[in-house]
């Protein structure tokens, strides 16, 4: 098996203030894929010299020796695509990749995507490719949660209904749709958040050791994050309810500089008794985050660009027992009551946002207004959250016990070394399923590759007087 990975450039999220939890996704994968992948030499799909910089940069990162990676020139597909088993891309868009393959000799190679946030006109417009290209049983988008499996079959399924319709015949989009969840550097979070940076951090942020520390991780934005007013009500009635010293650390930046007065504002006509601090991603007092000051992880996220959450998986590792939202992703790293607690929400039923999706494909609003508009109508029960952090703040024990319930979870299942052997195992599992497939009927022809670039003289063919003839002679003057 032979697994090629396509890549695009991109900032590395380490060096640049506003960090999007795709970027630090597909680094972490590509880094944990050098780290973990069992192939002896790692190939990359590239047309741009500073693209292949990047990964070269990357494989520099981990101590990954130059000479096990290798570059292919993408434009030049039957050259080098021939021996290629698997493309994967570590986001979900297929580009040419799907349309490619028809022009390589051979049984071709499936390709492989990640999903990441799902939401939006241009996810629609990915997902949209799944189902107009040729794709094949063995192609795959992985979701990282089942929240995302279910919303990208909803989605296929209402596009498949379509082709079914307009042209009256049978279809279904035949991709596959595993569920492998993202992971995380467990020894490096570990490292984060020693007894010393512990001490050092609380006492830099002037906070007293039995002073009981709730801890937000993200960008700070209303519109495409997560609403504080849940997480301010929920801190103050924590505050209220067990007469602690609740400090609420909110680590990361705001997205929009406008919306920084907002949340101070806002925090300051919440809470009272609570404290709520705002504290840089890049501050350099805390190289490392503020992990190690915290006691309690608390996200209530209520917006749909989110679909699997690396921060509470994250949380995990640094050993933080959580109190985070039932929504999408985030509910598949909890066992509620065990390694933490999940808030209930709601929203609307399906059915009822039509108005809404219109707002957005006629362009009356853009991506961040609809994704603020569908968070609006999404409830969190922010007594529920404040009960459930008012019960660790009252159990030190059990603050303890969901801590260490939690990182061993972490190591079990979320460490990048079991993730990127699962990730193998499919992409083998659907190899041998493609040459099986191969080895009993022959592939299709296809008369343009893809159709909205054909062959020039095929499709204007009507242009000239006539075309050449295999007998004419030309001749050079």
């Amino acid at each position: 098996m032979t697994v090629a990975i396509d890549y695009d450039i991109g900032k590395n999220p380490e060096t640049v203030q506003k960090v999007f939890g795709l970027q630090v996704a597909i680094f972490n994968w590509i880094k944990a894929f050098f780290r973990y992948g069992s192939q002896e030499k790692i190939y990359f799909l590239i047309d741009d010299v500073n693209a292949w910089g990047n990964v070269q940069k990357l494989a520099e990162e981990v101590g990954l020796p130059q000479d096990r990676l290798a570059a292919f020139d993408r434009r030049f597909v039957q050259q080098n695509y021939q021996h290629i088993t698997t493309v994967f891309r570590a986001d979900p868009s297929a580009q040419q990749i799907l349309w490619r393959r028809e022009s390589v000799p051979g049984p071709g190679y499936n390709f492989c995507g990640l999903a990441h946030a799902i939401s939006g006109l241009e996810t629609g417009a990915l997902l949209e490719q799944y189902c107009l290209a040729p794709t094949e049983p063995t192609d795959a988008i992985v979701a990282p949660s089942r929240a995302v499996q279910a919303s990208i079959r909803s989605f296929l399924d209402i596009y498949s209904d379509y082709i079914r319709r307009r042209f009256k015949c049978d279809y279904q989009c035949p991709i596959q749709l595993p569920i492998i969840p993202l992971g995380t550097d467990i020894a490096k979070f570990e490292s984060k958040v020693t007894p010393e940076k512990r001490k050092d951090y609380r006492a830099k942020l002037g906070i007293g050791e039995d002073d009981i520390v709730l801890l937000w991780v993200g960008r700070l934005s209303h519109a495409i994050k997560a609403h504080p007013l849940p997480m301010f009500q929920a801190a103050e009635r924590a505050a209220e309810l067990t007469g602690a010293n609740v400090h609420l650390l909110m680590n990361g930046y705001f997205a929009m500089e406008v919306d920084e007065p907002h949340f101070k504002n806002l925090a300051a006509d919440i809470c009272r008794k609570a404290k709520v601090t705002f504290i840089p991603n890049l501050d350099e007092r805390f190289p490392d985050g503020v992990w190690a000051a915290g006691d309690i992880f608390l996200s209530l996220i209520d917006n749909m660009q989110e679909s699997f959450g690396l921060t509470p998986i994250e949380a995990m590792a640094a050993g933080l027992p959580r109190v985070i939202s039932d929504w999408d992703g985030y509910r598949d790293s909890v066992h509620h009551g065990v390694d933490g607690f999940l808030v209930p929400t709601r929203q609307p039923p399906p059915g009822t946002g039509g108005a809404l999706a219109d707002l957005l494909l006629t362009g009356i609003d853009q991506y961040g207004g609809y994704l603020a508009k569908t968070a609006l109508s999404v409830s969190i029960d922010q007594e529920a959250a404040a009960q459930c952090i008012a019960q660790l703040i009252r159990d030190k024990n059990l603050r303890a016990s969901m801590a260490e319930k939690a990182r061993a979870r972490a190591r079990a299942t979320y460490d990048w070394k079991h993730i990127i052997p699962a990730y193998e195992a499919f992409w083998h599992e659907m190899a041998m399923k493609r040459r099986a497939d191969m080895a009993s009927r022959p592939r299709a022809v296809w008369p343009a590759i893809p159709p909205q670039a054909p062959d020039p003289y095929t499709m204007y063919a009507a242009y000239p007087t006539q075309p050449f003839k295999e007998t004419d002679i030309v001749r050079v003057i």
